[in-house]
């Protein structure tokens, strides 16, 4: 009972010394009492707003990346809109080149130095073929005969629809200038090497 005692004394002077500041001031009874009571209410918003909330800390947006736009003189038939979805990996480091001419294959063969190679896509499977570039680059190529795409040297991702059947992933290499086979059949795909 004791540590109440203190407590209720200093209350008892706190608000005798209230009432006598503003009666000196002629303030009535009434009014001291909304002064007090305004005053008390300001503590509280400022209590409120100072206490700390659950607010998440705002994290960075993403932004989108950006997408390729297709070629107009490219020559190789895109893809219709009717084809399976897709999720495509774009590294803009260079361009393909695209179907060969007849007369430009000896040419491409012969030059070793520019470090790019004939790639022939090779149809055996009498089906109509949608292949699709994946990496390093995205593009996509719809034939039903055999055709011709030159590349750079490097590693390359595919996915293939062959006809009505389930698409096929797979990879290879394109390591010198020579001319490279990716052969298709109905229910495979075979790379070979000069």
């Amino acid at each position: 009972m004791l540590s109440n005692k203190p407590a209720g004394l200093f209350l008892l002077a706190w608000v005798a010394i209230l009432l006598s500041s503003c009666a000196s001031a002629g303030l009535s009874l009434e009014q001291a009492a909304e002064t007090a009571h305004d005053i008390a209410a300001t503590n509280v918003v400022l209590t409120l707003t100072a206490l700390p909330t659950s607010t998440a800390i705002p994290t960075e947006t993403p932004q989108p990346s950006a997408t390729p736009s297709p070629d107009p003189s490219e020559t190789a038939t895109l893809a219709s809109s009717t084809t399976p979805p897709l999720t495509p990996t774009f590294a803009p480091t260079w361009t393909p080149y695209g179907r060969l001419q007849p007369t430009e294959f000896g040419t491409a063969q012969a030059d070793k130095d520019d470090k790019n190679a004939p790639l022939l896509l090779e149809n055996k499977s009498g089906e109509d073929i949608l292949f699709v570039l994946l990496s390093p680059i995205y593009q996509e190529y719809q034939f039903s005969k055999s055709m011709t795409i030159i590349l750079p040297e490097g590693q390359y991702t595919y996915r293939v629809w062959i006809g009505n059947s389930s698409p096929m992933n797979g990879s290879f290499s394109i390591t010198n200038g020579d001319k490279h086979i990716l052969t298709f059949y109905v229910d495979k795909v075979h790379f070979s090497t000069p």
